[in-house]
């Protein structure tokens, strides 16, 4: 009868995975220990019949699956705030409310937060991480203060500030022989297995359109949700794949290459804020953090 129960404390240790990618780094968040939040990692997969997170260099990122339920948790968390704050709060600190989708929040935005909170320690912080459709709804309907996402959007009620620009590349295997090339064109692709986002997310329509104007037909073998399950699948030899290199090139990790692609895709990160309200103080002082704290590279620069 086991799989008829609901443990809090499983969705509590779900939702902290989610941000924070490691089980120490959950635990210390709940306040348990590692083991329990393995523990109820373990239970929960094994009611739902899947996994929840897949390893990739050193964090758990999380599966469509855990995304999904997470998604589907969100009334009864929102519900158990609500009856919280009946009663009177041991704490006057304003609330920052931050989004972010799973590659942006793994793998740039958890340290700027971090150092966030260590140099303003008079804000409260809730972080969510979602898929980028959730996202763009969750600003438009003022549940977060700032979002950081790695796209663009014409959302009616969403107000975008760009603040980091970079250009579609290609991730290549390491033993591949294009691995040789300088810089890749559709054409080099011919029949090549490529790795592609699936077709909801806005840069397959990019990558397609991009070996529609070479009149190449891409050989399309696996299609992936997000760009560290693309990553992972290139570095597992499966085929080669193309991403925004923000944020991913910060830790791309061995077995992959980085390579510039012979055509002008322009992809632009933005900060997502309410456009019915006024920026909050914390708001725009985490963005001006952000900005402050992230270098240029080889793949992206400032947008000024």
């Amino acid at each position: 009868m086991r799989q008829n129960w609901h443990s809090i404390r499983e969705y509590e240790s779900l939702r902290a995975m989610i941000i924070a990618g490691t089980t120490t780094a959950a635990a210390k968040q709940l306040g348990i220990s590692q083991s329990a939040v393995s523990r109820s990692i373990a239970n929960l997969e094994a009611r739902v019949g899947n996994a929840l997170f897949i390893r990739s260099g050193g964090r758990l990122e999380p599966t469509a699956e855990a995304l999904g339920l997470n998604d589907a948790l969100d009334p009864i968390f929102t519900a158990l705030a609500s009856i919280d704050q009946r009663e009177p709060l041991g704490s006057a600190k304003p609330l920052l409310r931050v989004g972010a989708p799973p590659t942006i929040a793994h793998r740039f935005l958890h340290l700027r937060m971090s150092s966030f909170m260590k140099l303003q320690p008079d804000y409260d912080v809730f972080f969510d991480v979602c898929d980028s459709d959730r996202l763009i709804r969750n600003v438009a309907d003022e549940l977060y203060d700032v979002a950081v996402a790695d796209f663009t959007t014409r959302q009616p009620g969403v107000m975008q500030i760009p603040f980091r620009r970079s250009k579609l590349v290609c991730l290549v295997p390491a033993n591949s022989p294009l691995s040789e090339k300088d810089v890749i064109s559709p054409a080099d692709l011919e029949g090549y297995p490529i790795v592609s986002s699936v077709k909801r997310h806005p840069l397959r329509s990019t990558v397609d359109q991009m070996f529609a104007r070479a009149k190449v037909e891409p050989n399309v073998v696996a299609e992936t949700a997000t760009t560290v399950a693309n990553l992972e699948f290139v570095r597992a030899g499966v085929g080669v794949g193309f991403v925004n290199p923000f944020p991913i090139a910060e830790s791309i990790g061995e077995g992959v290459l980085i390579k510039p692609i012979d055509d002008d895709v322009e992809f632009r990160t933005c900060f997502l804020l309410p456009a019915s309200q006024a920026q909050s103080a914390g708001a725009r002082a985490l963005m001006r953090h952000i900005r402050i704290s992230t270098r240029n590279d080889q793949w992206s620069e400032a947008i000024t």
